[in-house]
């Protein structure tokens, strides 16, 4: 058991590391789980600017990502150590941002959804 706690703390630790590195300016998000890894399990809640869920929820769906959604703005991501890989993790991460930007470029430029 002990082993298994230490690959999650190092796969949500590689996952918040991931997170804080967004490579577009400011993100559009801000993790609202303590950093803490002695205050927190594996999960972390990502709250996204206004606006955003929907259709970053959809982005990343569609491309096979599940996450867990509290209404009106928080993903809840958390990796699981018997299944998911630090590849996992940076195959999310990629298509995180990825939905970030394309959703915030077009909800910029036209005011509307993605």
């Amino acid at each position: 058991m002990d082993a298994l706690r230490r690959r999650s703390i190092r796969l949500t630790a590689y996952l918040e590391a991931r997170l804080l590195r967004y490579h577009k300016g400011t993100p559009p998000y801000k993790i609202i789980t303590p950093l803490n890894p002695t205050e927190r399990g594996a999960q972390l809640s990502v709250l996204l600017n206004p606006g955003l869920l929907d259709d970053v929820l959809a982005y990343i769906e569609e491309r096979g990502v599940i996450v867990d959604e509290r209404k009106p703005n928080v993903l809840r991501v958390a990796p699981a150590p018997l299944y998911n890989s630090f590849w996992d993790i940076h195959r999310f991460i990629t298509i995180f941002h990825e939905a970030c930007e394309a959703v915030v470029s077009q909800t910029q430029s036209n005011g509307g959804h993605f």
